[in-house]
């Protein structure tokens, strides 16, 4: 549990980061001396290297860090919409974590729900 609690810590403050428009500006500037350095020293192919393997790894990595937001922030606004269905007199229960349902009774449910308006 200690380590799921410290990996969850690190894949929220590294979406975080990822997002903050200051992380976009250190980037650009990164590159830009990337850049610079390559002009003056000469493309070679190691020099691409350091780059394409940087972004591969960096891409690889954001991959599952937006995964892993997603599916969390979905799991925490289903439970926001159980709890209100829940709270809900005219609203059948039966919608509680619909989500995880078949098609088909996804699809009876919708249309019995339009079928009342």
């Amino acid at each position: 549990m200690f380590l799921r609690n410290k990996l969850s810590y690190f894949i929220n403050w590294s979406a975080k980061t990822a997002g903050n428009p200051f992380t976009f500006v250190i980037a650009l500037i990164i590159l830009f001396i990337w850049l610079l350095i390559g002009l003056w020293r000469g493309f070679s192919a190691e020099w691409l290297l350091i780059l394409d393997t940087i972004a591969t790894i960096n891409a690889s990595l954001m991959v599952f860090i937006i995964q892993n937001t997603q599916l969390r922030e979905n799991k925490a606004l289903h439970l926001k919409i159980d709890g209100l269905i829940k709270a809900t007199k005219d609203v059948t229960n039966e919608l509680i974590a619909i989500e995880t349902a078949e098609e088909e009774k996804i699809e009876k449910l919708r249309s019995e729900l339009i079928d009342d308006l």
